[in-house]
């Protein structure tokens, strides 16, 4: 029997093309949206966290280019970071060794400042990062700024949860064998030895592999060997770098190549491993291997 007066839809290659163009393009207005608003992951519990960008070496003048109230982006893709709360600047300090005193003198450059502008949105913690906006934000972490009249490269210099509960991972690490074993942060800044804490969980940054619990922190002077005025070669410490050392307590599988921590990360003394925890992330070096054992 025929089907009279029911319209029959059909659909020919142009009108198929068309469909897709247009879920194309509100899929995109979305993902634009949900980047412009910072919006937090779904089913998340947030509230208003900080970060402090420094725009190192900038121009003089650019801190009266940054306002308060305006949007602060990542350059490099437009992500939105939150809103500029405050800005500040002071003179770009440089460093440089002066043989007759034997030691590195710092002065303020006339021709650049470091301009530290702080950035609010909502944020969460994960248990392994704090993310701001949509993105982890981690203390060392390269972060290139724009607004609304400047850009400039930076740094995450600071990061403020502002009281909300920052608590660690509990997911148990793989590993049959305990271990001991020692991190150098070499020619660090003051802001690495601030954010790393007894208690805090290490994390290879790119696997999330866990590496162990920090135990102590520890700083030696950081300096160069340098040719006094006499001709002597002395040790000349710089002012305000240090190497850190972070001694860290894990478990790792052993293997016939090897230690492994969390069942991934090779142990090695002398290998290099970028390291991540809720407030910080910088590249170190294994410098010690204390125990290792059942």
């Amino acid at each position: 029997m025929e089907n009279k007066g029911k319209p029959q839809v059909k659909f020919n290659l142009f009108d198929v093309v068309i469909i897709v163009l247009v879920l194309a393009v509100l899929a995109a207005a979305l993902m634009l949206r949900n980047r412009s608003t910072g919006t937090a992951a779904a089913g998340r519990e947030t509230q208003k966290m900080r970060f402090t960008v420094e725009l190192a070496e900038a121009p003089h003048g650019m801190a009266e280019c940054i306002h308060v109230g305006d949007g602060a982006y990542r350059s490099t893709d437009g992500t939105y970071l939150g809103t500029i709360v405050e800005v500040r600047s002071v003179p770009h300090a440089k460093e440089e060794y002066s043989p007759l005193d034997d030691r590195f003198v710092a002065y303020d450059a006339e021709e650049s400042d470091d301009v530290y502008v702080t950035i609010e949105n909502e944020g969460y913690c994960t248990g392994k990062d704090i993310v701001i906006g949509s993105l982890p934000i981690k203390v060392g972490a390269e972060m290139p700024t724009k607004g609304k009249g400047f850009a400039h490269f930076g740094y995450i210099y600071a990061l403020d949860p502002m009281g909300a509960d920052v608590f660690e991972d509990t997911a148990a690490q793989t590993g049959e064998l305990e271990t001991e074993f020692v991190i150098c942060f070499k020619d660090s800044r003051e802001i690495v030895k601030d954010n790393i804490h007894v208690g805090d969980r290490f994390y290879e940054s790119a696997l999330g592999a866990m590496l162990g619990e920090v135990q102590s922190v520890e700083t030696v002077p950081y300096g160069e060997t340098k040719i006094a005025a006499d001709g002597s070669i002395v040790f000349a410490e710089k002012t305000k770098r240090s190497n850190v050392f972070v001694t860290l307590k894990g478990k790792c599988i052993e293997r016939d190549d090897g230690y492994y921590l969390d069942g991934t990360t090779e142990l090695k003394v002398g290998g290099t491993v970028k390291v991540k925890s809720n407030y910080m992330e910088r590249e170190g070096v294994y410098c010690d291997l204390l125990s290792i054992g059942r």
